[in-house]
């Protein structure tokens, strides 16, 4: 046989072998690690279980399961060999001719040349000396369950996860832990959620290897932690539709949907893009979609180093529910949006929700929240920051059955588009391009005007001086005819005629001005635009 052979077509003598190998290895090179990388659900890793413990051969059946899929000899020679599994892969290599190569005594097979982007070979001796043994001054955080470090391999930057065993968490819950994060990150992958580069289990040490960003986490560049800019209100929008996306992806995942449990600004980190992905899955739950969605699962929230993140019904009663990432996506929303900690540091520890809700109460509406903008990240669209607060408001709900659904959430993000920019010098000159420019010397016929206006338009050679337009007089140059005969308004690219009602007199604009973006500034507008 040979790497091209299929699965089903290798010599059962060499599977029999296989399994024998795989049945009697640990956690890290036993069927276990296989499976968290060919299984195509927890279920079948779950079926998987009850297999082996009715003596039958839980190798054999996955190896099976997954030759149904044309794998080849050479796919498993891949997945053998990003276990850093040499037992199993001189097996397969004895009985295939494929070449391979040696680096640092270690049997390692040769990427043969090919377009997509391979993963790099990661080693636990990598791990080791990219940490220094995992020595102090290369760690970079500590958490409850793991600390992280930084890891130079070679001329690259990776991060490590050390899974740690404190007296009061045994092994076996860093073990479960350990395993889902692995799970998730093989069977739920998305562009907005962190990739898993490597997974380890030796020497009694459980780590998790992944890229090194630089950026940092949403939550240091929040709060102005290291010396980088502050993100400004576009990014900011960005980064929420991207997290939005991912527990998208992972609320409505087949064939089983994931609760992540542990939603917070300092588990979703920017790469060089400043494009968001989601990480720390530790405390996920998978649930079938045939559960109810209010049929909820009893946690422990003393796992949880932030609660301003968590309802009021999952720190009293540690029940997780999907509406619980709703809620903390809402908080982070709250967080993105105002630049405030969730729980505010000091003796009052003010939360962040109850000063906006008492603000909502007080004033009636949401618009005088607008006060709590983040400066830092430029001027908001008033639009904009109505409907994100307004959302995350909902998000936040005191009753779970009043938030939304992830399902609901995406769309209305997707409708929230930032208006363009569109410079002067770069705008069209015609008006058959949906232009919004007006030649000082031509006037289309298409522009709305009072009959005793036709000698006298705006604009036009003959028209020497200022005019004033009464405010329903206001209207967008480039509107053009749709195809039921009615105006159809270009929003995005259309400058408006300044009006002059009596407020701007008074230096001040009136509502009407502001809510349509016209300034009582004059000189802001381009002169071709006023009338």
């Amino acid at each position: 046989m040979d790497s091209s052979t299929f699965l089903y077509d290798v010599p059962p003598a060499v599977v029999e072998r296989l399994c024998a190998v795989l049945d009697s290895g640990g956690d890290s090179f036993g069927w276990r690690a296989l499976a968290v990388r060919i299984a195509s659900s927890l279920l079948e890793v779950r079926m998987l279980e009850r297999v082996e413990a009715a003596g039958r051969s839980p190798t054999r059946e996955l190896l099976w399961s997954w030759a149904q899929q044309n794998s080849t000899v050479q796919d498993l020679l891949n997945v053998l060999q990003d276990m850093g599994h040499i037992r199993a892969l001189q097996l397969i290599q004895g009985q295939v001719k494929v070449q391979t190569q040696t680096v640092d005594g270690e049997c390692r097979l040769q990427q043969k040349p090919s377009g997509e982007k391979q993963p790099p070979l990661i080693t636990f001796q990598d791990v080791r000396e990219g940490t220094r043994d995992f020595h102090h001054e290369m760690r970079i955080s500590e958490g409850h369950f793991s600390d992280v470090y930084r890891a130079q391999m070679g001329n690259k930057t990776f991060v490590v996860k050390l899974f740690k065993q404190g007296n009061a968490t045994s092994w076996r819950k860093l073990w479960d832990i350990f395993r889902k994060e692995m799970e998730i990150h093989h069977l739920y992958q998305h562009p907005n959620i962190l990739e898993l580069l490597g997974c380890f289990s030796d020497e009694g040490r459980y780590c998790l290897v992944y890229p090194y960003l630089p950026s940092g986490s949403l939550f240091q560049r929040l709060h102005h932690q290291g010396q980088v800019p502050p993100l400004s209100w576009q990014e900011r929008l960005n980064v929420i539709k991207g997290i939005a996306k991912a527990l998208h992806h992972l609320h409505t995942a087949q064939p089983c949907p994931v609760i992540c449990g542990n939603i917070s600004s300092a588990n979703i980190l920017l790469d060089d893009d400043l494009q968001p992905k989601l990480s720390d899955f530790g405390l996920a739950r998978l649930r079938p979609h045939s559960t109810s969605q209010h049929c909820t699962i009893t946690l422990d929230t003393s796992y949880h180093s932030n609660l301003g993140y968590l309802p009021e019904e999952y720190i009293r009663d540690g029940k997780l529910s999907f509406s619980l990432d709703v809620y903390s996506f809402g908080m982070v929303i709250l967080e993105t949006v105002t630049g405030r900690k969730v729980t505010e540091d000091g003796p009052k520890q003010t939360q962040l929700r109850d000063l906006l809700i008492t603000e909502v109460e007080d004033s009636g509406g949401v618009d005088s929240c607008l006060r709590f903008l983040d400066k830092t990240a430029g001027k908001w669209p008033t639009a904009l920051a109505l409907s994100l607060l307004g959302l995350a408001l909902d998000c936040a709900a005191s009753r779970h059955r009043n938030r939304p659904s992830m399902e609901n959430v995406l769309p209305v993000l997707s409708q929230l588009l930032p208006p363009p920019v569109c410079p002067l010098a770069d705008q069209p000159q015609s008006l058959d391009d949906g232009a919004c420019i007006i030649d000082k010397h031509m006037v289309s016929s298409s522009i709305p005007v009072e009959d005793d206006e036709q000698h006298s338009l705006p604009g036009t050679p003959s028209h020497a001086g200022p005019c004033e337009c009464s405010q329903s007089e206001v209207t967008y140059l480039s509107d053009i005819v749709g195809a039921d005969g009615e105006a159809v308004v270009d929003l995005y690219c259309s400058w408006p005629v300044q009006c002059s009602c009596p407020a701007e007199t008074g230096g001040v604009a009136c509502e009407d001005c502001r809510a349509n973006g016209f300034s009582s500034n004059h000189m802001d507008s381009p002169p071709s635009k006023s009338c």
